[in-house]
């Protein structure tokens, strides 16, 4: 059976190539959000790779990897760089690098952009996952990492965010801690975010959203913390008080409220991060967390990308979730 073309699709859906088009590019505003389900819809279901950029990126022997990430000022992000960039080079891959600065739209352009300089191969550490952009790619020559679709398109290097919780959390509650508090960034359909709130629930069981703040991640929110956490203070006085942070910003915004309402860890709460960051360890006192191994993460996306550029015989593969392993670094936070 042929691939299917920019035609075929155009036809199925009853609008011109144009908007196909224009739709593959990110140009949204060229259209209705009824054409855009339409078409988004039908790509889903034919599983509709356009032609040009397969045959782009299989063809392509520049030995160059196009990066994008969601946001460089994130420490996680330098960290999987560093593990890209050395492992590219032992390789004998060079790596062209884009900041999508958490911005959506902005991804879309970054990564049609790499397209265009024909690199070799794609690693992308998506601003949104479940963007229409990687409908457009094919996982021969594609991996994305950190946060993953709800339906797995490409290969994905993650950790095991819900098991990692889960476990760390039970070991507080172990520890004595009678109420325990998720604290995020926006959950909204972020994977890693709500994945790890899943194992937060699962670990204590709670049945309702109560014991999940969510802080803005686009502004100072040390005032909007100081009153959700005052008021937790005095609900639970004489309650043992625990705090599971998604990242290692949000535990500095927690810290810091937590201080300007003169409450110290571990005698006035207990604390623990997903993320492990180096002052976490050299904090008084050392501050308990997940131990994701973002390096490994970088290294593990350029060899599952270059495994698959260097098959010569370019066999279809069905995409895997990739599990970095995780560990817990228990210090006196709890």
């Amino acid at each position: 059976m042929e691939k299917l073309t920019i035609k075929d699709i155009a036809q199925m859906v009853n609008v011109s190539t144009a908007t196909v088009s224009n739709y593959l590019n990110g140009n949204y505003s060229k259209m209705s959000s009824k054409t855009r389900n339409k078409i988004e819809q039908m790509i889903q279901e034919t599983n509709y790779i356009p032609s040009s950029i397969a045959h782009d990126l299989a063809t392509n022997d520049a030995k160059t990897i196009g990066v994008s990430v969601a946001d460089i000022t994130n420490p996680f992000t330098s960290t999987v760089l560093s593990g890209i960039y050395d492992a590219c080079g032992l390789l004998g891959y060079t790596v062209i690098f884009t900041n999508s600065n958490s911005d959506s739209a902005q991804e879309i352009e970054n990564i049609n952009k790499l397209k265009r300089q024909n690199v070799s191969g794609l690693i992308i550490d998506p601003v949104d996952a479940q963007s229409p952009i990687f409908k457009t790619l094919s996982n021969n020559d594609a991996v994305m990492l950190d946060r993953e679709a709800l339906s797995i398109q490409i290969d994905t290097v993650v950790t095991d965010n819900f098991n990692a919780v889960n476990k760390f959390v039970s070991t507080m509650l172990k520890n004595g801690y009678e109420e325990m508090y998720f604290i995020t960034w926006p959950i909204e359909q972020v994977s890693t975010r709500l994945i790890r709130y899943q194992g937060f629930l699962e670990a204590t069981q709670y049945k309702h959203d109560s014991h999940c703040i969510e802080i803005d991640n686009h502004k100072s929110n040390i005032d909007q913390l100081k009153s959700i956490l005052s008021k937790i203070i005095n609900e639970n006085e004489h309650k043992k008080v625990g705090f599971f942070s998604m990242n290692g910003k949000v535990l500095i915004s927690l810290i810091q409220a937590m201080r300007a309402l003169g409450k110290k860890y571990p005698d006035d709460y207990g604390i623990g991060s997903y993320e492990d960051l180096d002052w976490m360890e050299i904090m008084t006192p050392g501050i308990s967390c997940v131990h994701q191994d973002s390096f490994e993460m970088g290294v593990t996306a350029v060899k599952t990308l270059i495994n698959k550029l260097v098959d010569e015989n370019k066999t279809p593969k069905l995409p895997q979730r990739i599990v970095v392993p995780t560990r817990m670094e228990l210090r006196e936070s709890f």
